[in-house]
């Protein structure tokens, strides 16, 4: 078994548990397993909002940067000519999300 930090088998959980609701046939069970999800990402929110200076540039630019690549997710799942555009969006969040994790390691 190979040593993988927190955050990396908290992501792994969150995907495993998103594939699993959608091959779940029993809706009862399917609801089950979503409000687990919502569970596990409420505490992965306490984890991000506890650990990480929310008075920093980098921090403030993440925040919104994350803020408009929903708003853009939003948008595409409406129009799916927009996706294009999105993954750009989401490109550089990932990069300020990076830079903001080096920030907040140092």
């Amino acid at each position: 078994m190979s040593i993988t930090s927190l955050g990396a088998e908290l992501q792994q959980l969150s995907h495993l548990l998103e594939v699993l609701i959608i091959k779940e046939s029993d809706i009862s069970k399917a609801k089950q397993l979503s409000e687990k999800h919502q569970e596990v990402l409420n505490k992965i929110r306490e984890l991000v909002d506890t650990n990480i200076d929310t008075a920093t540039q980098k921090y403030i630019k993440a925040r919104e940067g994350v803020v408009q690549a929903n708003a853009e997710i939003l948008a595409a799942i409406q129009d799916l000519a927009k996706v294009a555009e999105t993954i750009n969006t989401i490109a550089k969040v990932v990069d300020m999300l990076g830079k903001l994790a080096k920030a907040a390691t140092i």
